[in-house]
């Protein structure tokens, strides 16, 4: 500060902290000196730290050094030199970004004096002035007879008759706000940047980590969160980028959660069950936002407002809670199917989000903004996961990220005009993704990218009611929904293709553990069913935009043919031990999923046989064909129940709940008299049935808990007639759980 008579005094510059004496003995007290301020706790003013007290690192002199060139800047600038809209982009900028030209801001600043500023300001401690004398003698410099254009009596009434040097320091300052009326107006040419080069690097999952899924960087490129799954507890987690540290922050449902953050990087919001939620970084208890059907991801601006896909459509929530409206309806005349995974552009008003629709043409990413207009077409893609980061370099540029055939590819983006420019370049050769829709990767504003390259190589594992490994089918992989041919000689499963990361329904011959592909189309096809006699299989496919159902003969002779077309997604559940119906889910926009019934005869049109507001899905036969158990979400967590089944007539009364502590993925024995199901932890509970026109049920008894495997609605399982023998989709044996990789830099490649 400058006070009325042209002082100057220097407050609040840095930050008290202990230190041991140097030469302290090894058995000291220093050693158990009590720390008030935890390690990596990043403390000060935001717009005046120096970048390694950005990251939470240990400080010295130098931190100062850097401190004082931006107050320096200020002072010539008339202006801050790092800001941003939160703290945590003023942050970023401090620690990756350079300041405006001071010469461009004010013309009258000296060469010498702007390189004195830049040689503070360096990035690297190392770089600067190494103390504060060496800079002052810098300064100094600019006052003496030798220093060519600064009169040495402008400065000679005001210098102390007796230097010390805390008062020479400030009178500095003073003279450096003088030289601002006296300077030459020479212009100065900026120190070239050093070349940015691509960097790579690994993130371990958490100790005894048995999944390790979803990174989700924050917007300002500090803190990942993700999930992952110890000690049989699935949790949200975070980790600071510069530390080594993850910690975990609540408990989440078996599904993935699809976690997002706020815009200044401080809370994350998630979904758990049947409702939006929200935590804050620092952890608490989660607050409830909305209630929600499906889930498909989310999007937050700085404006509050969050954009989330459910039940197909696009739909908006403040960031406080409170009404649900419909944003973005399906546009079921042109086609479309749903919508999904909404994503904010920097400018918080405009965003992207994912159209599918069986016609090619119209499938993809779409552009539009919250203030209404043109909704605009931008790439044809399957993959739905999008991001967007700037341009260090130029505000008004970015960079749209994006996945084609498993490849994760970039291409610049206008931000002006909101429009891709060049073509795409491709910065990772493979991305995981769930079902080949949901890719596991994540992009904040400033560039860092965190991606899955590789999930865990999985195993299909036989294990018997006690839960001891008896065996393995085929070869380490990725495998979903296993179900086993009536004779139990034939398996048939969802394997995903490691290129294209997409699935295909495959055929394993247990005698012999040989496998064949049963389809081929460049599309996901999972979820297959047999047909009681094991002559026919039916199966999800995604080959014409939405998942349809379709059939061929289990020998793989003839065509691939349509089953079921209808507007929404479906999955295939079950087929009746008579062979004249088939079960399956179809989602809604008004109810979530709702459970339906095909007639395999006569004009086969399908009825709706459960319709509530509730989630129902992954509904089984009873072998006689007289009761449905499915799991529902309509008292919060799933649950299993059981209900009576009427040809041609919705469910009605009869019904009654199963299970009683989380309940997932029915499967019944031949003789009906038992029935299977999994826990939240993933434990094998079995049911005693009492077949008959009252049916009788028995308490849940626990079977065992599959070691190591990824039990999940995602993975599913089988089991053998008798009820003797399961099989599972487990961690593949000698297979480690993979990290995520961080990728610095990687914009330095699109300029190649």
């Amino acid at each position: 500060f400058v006070t009325k008579d042209g002082r100057v005094k220097i407050l609040d510059f840095g930050l008290a902290k202990l230190r041991p004496p140097r030469n302290a003995a090894a058995g000291s007290e220093v050693a158990t000196q009590k720390q008030m301020t935890n390690p990596g706790t990043v403390m000060g003013t935001v717009a005046y730290m120096s970048p390694e007290q950005v990251r939470g690192q240990d400080l010295e002199q130098r931190s100062d050094i850097f401190s004082f060139g931006l107050i320096l800047y200020e002072m010539l600038a008339g202006q801050r030199a790092f800001t941003g809209e939160s703290q945590a982009e003023v942050m970023s900028a401090i620690a990756k970004e350079e300041p405006p030209d001071l010469s461009e801001l004010n013309s009258k600043v000296t060469p010498h004096l702007e390189k004195i500023v830049w040689h503070c300001l360096e990035k690297k401690p190392e770089m600067r002035f190494q103390s504060a004398r060496d800079l002052g003698f810098a300064l100094e410099a600019m006052s003496s007879p030798g220093y060519a254009g600064v009169p040495p009596a402008s400065l000679a009434g005001k210098m102390p008759a007796s230097p010390g040097w805390r008062n020479r320091l400030a009178w500095i300052v003073a003279g450096v706000t003088t030289l601002i009326a006296l300077a030459l107006g020479v212009a100065y040419v900026r120190r070239p940047a050093l070349e940015a080069e691509l960097l790579r690097f690994s993130i371990n999952p958490p100790e005894k980590a048995k999944l390790f899924d979803w990174p989700t960087i924050s917007p300002d490129g500090r803190t990942l969160a993700f999930v992952a799954e110890v000690d049989g507890k699935r949790q949200l987690w975070v980790r600071p980028l510069g530390t080594t540290t993850a910690r975990p922050l609540v408990e989440v449902p078996t599904n993935l959660p699809y976690p997002f953050w706020s815009p200044d990087s401080q809370f994350i919001a998630y979904f758990d069950t049947k409702k939006l939620k929200k935590i804050a970084l620092a952890g608490g208890t989660p607050e409830p936002l909305c209630d929600v059907t499906t889930r498909s991801g989310g999007t937050w601006n700085r404006d509050g407002v969050i954009l989330f896909a459910s039940g197909g459509i696009i739909r908006r929530v403040s960031a406080n809670g409170g009404a649900v409206t419909t944003f973005i309806s399906i546009d079921t005349a042109r086609g479309d199917i749903s919508h999904s995974a909404p994503t904010f552009l920097p400018d918080g008003r405009h965003f992207l989000y994912h159209i599918s629709n069986p016609d090619r043409t119209k499938n993809g990413i779409y552009l539009t903004s919250l203030d209404g207009g043109e909704t605009r077409w931008l790439l044809s893609v399957d993959a739905q996961t999008v991001g967007v980061a700037l341009n260090p370099a130029d505000q008004s540029q970015g960079y749209l990220t994006f996945v084609r055939q498993g490849a994760l590819m970039a291409q610049s983006f206008d931000l002006r005009w909101n429009q891709l420019v060049g073509n795409p370049v491709r910065i990772a050769e493979y991305v995981s993704a769930l079902g080949g829709a949901r890719s596991r990767y994540s992009l904040a504003t400033n560039g860092v990218l965190v991606l899955l390259e590789k999930a865990a190589d999985e195993q299909l594992t036989w294990v018997d009611r006690a839960g001891k490994k008896l065996g393995t089918v085929g070869p380490p992989g990725q495998y979903t929904f296993p179900r086993l041919s009536p004779n139990g000689q034939l398996l048939a499963v969802g394997r995903t293709n490691p290129q294209s990361q997409l699935n295909d329904i495959y055929l394993f011959e247990l005698a012999s553990g040989a496998g064949t592909p049963f389809t081929f189309d460049p599309a996901d096809d999972a979820r297959p069913n047999w047909s009681p006699d094991g002559s026919r299989l039916v199966w999800v496919s995604t080959r014409e935009g939405v998942p349809n159902l379709f059939q061929k003969a289990a020998s793989g002779a003839g065509q691939d043919e349509v089953l079921l077309r209808s507007t929404y997604r479906k999955e295939a559940h079950d087929w009746s031990a008579d062979g004249r119906f088939i079960l399956y889910m179809e989602t809604s926009q008004q109810t979530g999923g709702d459970l339906w019934v095909l007639p395999m005869e006569g004009e086969r049109k399908p009825w709706v046989w459960l319709n509530t507001p509730a989630f129902e899905t992954q509904a089984r036969f009873s072998p006689d064909g007289k009761w449905i158990a499915y799991q529902s979400d309509e008292s919060g967590p799933y649950e299993i129940y059981l209900q009576a089944f009427v040809t041609g007539a919705p469910a009605s009364g009869g019904k009654r709940q199963l299970s009683t502590n989380g309940g997932w993925v029915p499967f019944w024995r031949r003789d009906g008299r038992e029935l299977f199901y999994l826990t939240a932890s993933g434990k094998l509970m079995a049911v005693e049935i009492t077949p008959g026109a009252e049916l009788k049920a028995g308490a849940p008894k626990e079977l065992f808990a599959p070691s190591g495997s990824r039990v999940s609605t995602e993975r599913g399982y089988t089991v053998t007639g008798d009820g003797q023998r399961f099989l599972f989709v487990t961690s593949a044996e000698d297979a480690s759980v993979p990290p995520f990789t961080v990728v610095l830099n990687w914009m330095a490649e699109m300029k190649k």
